[in-house]
């Protein structure tokens, strides 16, 4: 198992070196974004509920056409705040409508690309204990 390791001081991202395929594959969502917050690439852990995969949305904005739930959102504002400072890295677990489980979203700064990464986790309940 490959562990990803992110942290405030991380100046090598460990995504940037793998393919569309590798990123494809990973466990949990991963969306490259501009500044703009328009999308680079991204992976589709979430097929539609026909089974078939989504069309691309690389080159849509992530806030504005994808999750427009984020887009005035705390969410939209500390990804604006993170691009303008130069400087991002916060987590979020939200409830989203529509979904019948939680997310938890990280955003996180690729300094030496000049791009930034949004993580998505499906929540889980722990099991209740005996």
């Amino acid at each position: 198992m490959t562990v990803f390791a992110f942290e405030s001081g991380d100046a090598d991202n460990p995504l940037a070196g793998l393919s569309a395929d590798e990123v494809a594959r990973l466990p949990f969502g991963a969306l490259e974004l501009a500044a703009d917050g328009k999308i680079l690439a991204y992976n589709d852990t979430e097929p539609d509920e026909t089974g078939e995969s989504r069309p691309s949305v690389v080159g849509r904005g992530f806030f504005a056409d994808v999750a427009r739930w984020a887009g005035g959102s705390m969410v939209a504002g500390e990804f604006r705040k993170g691009v303008a400072a130069g400087s991002l890295n916060v987590v979020f677990d939200c409830a989203v409508a529509g979904l019948a489980y939680k997310v938890r979203l990280h955003l996180k700064v690729s300094p030496i690309l000049g791009t930034y990464w949004l993580f998505i986790k499906r929540l889980r309940r722990a099991a209740a204990a005996a």
